[in-house]
């Protein structure tokens, strides 16, 4: 996957779509399985804003049968067994609990006939799953004594059962929306990163491409495209107005979602605590759910207005003490204080417009042919789960103005890129016996359960350079080959692009020095970078930190691997600057 802008400009494309998140990633895959030639051009990184924002689980729709939503109830199951199919590495089955409560609706009796019906209703749950390890069991009741023998820290206060059922979990959300773009493009996208859409381009009255702009040189290029699909997500008015020239009928509002990770809480299952004592308007609009993730809990969801510009989105120390004291509240046990806060993951959702602190929903999908744009549609999702069958409704949309195209559907079972061969567990027992790969299992478990059967493709790097076979960091599952993979296969542009979104080093907190640097010298050996870019990369991914609330790493740590004399420290802006001189003789800035 290379980025290649001349490859915009070679040729006119059916499709052009406007933002690489998780929504514009399965509309380039799923128009592209039709046959169509498609271009994905985003303005910033692949999947680098709301996409990277979530609680890492791919919902069943359990939630639905409150309201008896039946079919998006069913939309939810297809689609956690659609990502449980074409992306095994990536998405695996996670168990959930709900306690129960007194004899309401929250009773065990009334949790038992609910997942009764949830089985029912998903007794397809499994087809088409190929490894057992990815089937979704069937839920069951708890009894109390044993939901306190499973969660023996959880408030039990009124508790008389739990329910327990599964959904799914998705390790590393940035990589599944990196999935479907690599995927993409394999089979004949073009797609780029850091290209800016400026404008439309028109022909005879109707929108026949897009104007765009190279983020890094300021170039100026033609997209020429019969159609343009706007999933720019947060940016999605921003879009509508430039191709339009005029600002939406219907501006989109916007809550901002916010995800603690925090150190580890509870035991190996997704937990939900009811909010108590309620005296102020609060954050959290229903349960507060506390989801194992990595080394580390992942505790969302909190909603707060905003209004601000998208690329400006941070959280306050404010919202994180409010969240906090909501979380102690339902759950005394975990005793959180800001220290144990290590990341925010936040992003934009789009808001009820008659409830503006509530979620929209459902997507939207605007024809903006009646506002006088022909050759325009956008896209304004509100779901991780359902971004592909929306992305599908989408392009259904697409082909029918074409009048083209091949059968939908496809996309429901052909396997992203990584999925093509086996089980994780197939692949690391393989991986185990290839004397090609004298590696450990933690790390060559990491890259199977990163890469999925293209992680014979970082390790080949190792036979180009065998430094590259050694870890980021002393003792750690990171290889350096992995950095300069996400170069030359991934379309990194930044350092933060590759700790964020392809290595997945930095989603669960502040990795330190020992990591950063390393792998900012990776990226100088591939991508030409000096020293002053080498030190620009690191303050800019501090200072990325920092907006997501991200606590320092309590070391000073940490020698550049570079046989530094110096000391690698923290700056008040989450840069680092180095104390002393390297071995070269050179000043440390």
């Amino acid at each position: 996957m290379q980025r290649d802008l001349d490859a915009l400009t070679r040729t006119s494309f059916d499709l052009v779509v406007i933002g690489g998140g998780i929504y514009g990633a399965c509309a380039a895959w799923e128009a592209t399985l039709r046959g169509l030639s498609v271009a994905l051009i985003e303005a910033r990184d692949f999947g680098g804003a709301t996409s990277a924002n979530s609680q890492k689980t791919i919902h069943g729709g359990l939630r639905y049968l409150q309201t008896l939503d039946l079919p998006r109830m069913r939309e939810s199951i297809r689609e956690r067994r659609t990502l449980l199919r074409i992306a095994p590495h990536l998405v695996r089955p996670l168990p959930f609990t709900l306690p129960a409560f007194g004899a309401g609706k929250h009773s065990p009796l009334a949790l038992r006939a609910a997942l009764h019906v949830n089985d029912a209703i998903s007794a397809d749950r499994n087809h088409g799953l190929a490894e057992k390890s990815q089937h979704v069991p069937a839920s069951r009741v708890l009894s109390a004594s044993a939901y306190a023998a499973l969660l023996p820290d959880v408030p039990r206060e009124g508790v008389t059962g739990a329910a327990l059922w599964y959904d799914g979990q998705v390790q590393n959300s940035e990589r599944l929306t990196l999935a479907f773009v690599h995927s993409a493009a394999q089979a004949g996208a073009v797609v780029a990163n850091y290209v800016h859409a400026v404008e439309g381009r028109r022909e005879g009255g109707r929108l026949a491409g897009v104007e765009v702009e190279d983020v890094w040189t300021g170039r100026r290029l033609t997209v020429r495209a019969r159609l343009v699909l706007n999933t720019a997500g947060a940016w999605v008015d921003r879009v509508m107005a430039a191709q339009t020239g005029r600002s939406p009928a219907r501006p989109t509002r916007w809550l901002k979602a916010l995800n603690l990770v925090t150190r580890p809480l509870g035991g190996p299952q997704r937990v939900a605590f009811g909010l108590r004592n309620r005296t102020a308007p609060s954050l959290v609009p229903g349960f507060i759910f506390v989801t194992p993730w990595q080394d580390a809990s992942l505790i969302g969801t909190a909603y707060v207005p905003y209004t601000g510009a998208p690329e400006a989105c941070s959280v306050s120390e404010e919202e994180i003490a409010a969240f906090l004291k909501e979380i102690n509240a339902a759950y005394p046990a975990a005793r959180l204080a800001r220290a144990d806060v290590r990341f925010v993951h936040l992003g934009l959702l789009p808001a009820d417009a008659r409830h503006p602190r509530q979620l929209e929903p459902h997507y939207r999908l605007i024809d903006h042919t009646a506002e006088g744009t022909p050759g325009l549609l956008s896209v304004i999702g509100v779901k991780f789960t359902t971004a592909r069958d929306v992305a599908e409704r989408a392009v259904d949309r697409v082909c029918a103005q074409l009048g083209q195209g091949g059968p939908r559907g496809r996309s429901r079972v052909t396997r992203l890129h990584g999925a093509r061969l086996g089980s994780v567990e197939a692949l690391l027992q393989e991986a185990l016996r290839d004397p090609l790969w004298d590696l450990s299992e933690p790390v060559l478990r990491r890259l199977i359960e990163t890469y999925g059967s293209a992680y014979g493709e970082v390790l080949r790097l190792v036979r180009e350079n065998l430094a590259w076979g050694q870890p980021l960091e002393l003792g750690g599952p990171v290889l350096k080959a992995e950095a300069a993979y996400a170069v030359r296969a991934e379309m990194a542009q930044t350092l933060s692009d590759v700790i964020f979104r392809r290595l997945g080093l930095g989603a669960a907190g502040h990795p330190g020095a020992a990591i950063l640097r390393p792998c900012a010298e990776v990226m100088a050996g591939e991508l030409g970078w000096d020293r002053v870019r080498v030190e620009k990369e690191l303050q800019d991914t501090g200072a990325l930190f920092k907006r997501h609330g991200a606590m320092a790493p309590q070391r000073d740590s940490a020698r550049s691997g570079r046989g530094d004399e110096g000391v690698e420290t923290m700056t008040p802006t989450g840069g680092w600057v180095t104390r002393g001189q390297n071995r070269a003789g050179a000043p440390g800035p």
